[in-house]
């Protein structure tokens, strides 16, 4: 007999509101690993690595999605839900130098 197994979409927010990163072009190339563990980290590029912590959250948190719509008239917007998330994992910059930290905020 067959299981069938149902997996269901799961959402993260990455928050790096702490974390100054006004010139990072969108193209550099980035890995998020460790979702699983109490500290995921992610680099960005070649040189800038964040660990996170999650938070808890109050509620869900739902995403959307808005168009141009032509249906009604034609200044009307469509809103489509993309999903939602129950999980939020604040980031700060990891720096083994304490003065390169106060530097950053955190």
């Amino acid at each position: 007999m067959d299981k069938i197994l149902d997996c269901e979409e799961e959402f993260v927010f990455l928050d790096l509101d702490g974390c100054i990163f006004s010139d990072i072009p969108s193209n550099v190339p980035y890995v998020l690993s460790g979702l699983d563990t109490l500290s995921p980290t992610l680099v960005i590029g070649d040189c800038l690595k964040l660990i996170g912590e999650y938070q808890e959250t109050l509620g869900m948190c739902y995403f959307f999605s808005e168009t141009k719509s032509s249906i009604f008239n034609k200044f009307s917007k469509q809103v489509k839900p993309l999903g939602s998330l129950r999980k939020v994992i604040k980031f700060r910059v990891l720096s083994e130098d304490p003065s390169k930290a106060e530097l950053t905020g955190n």
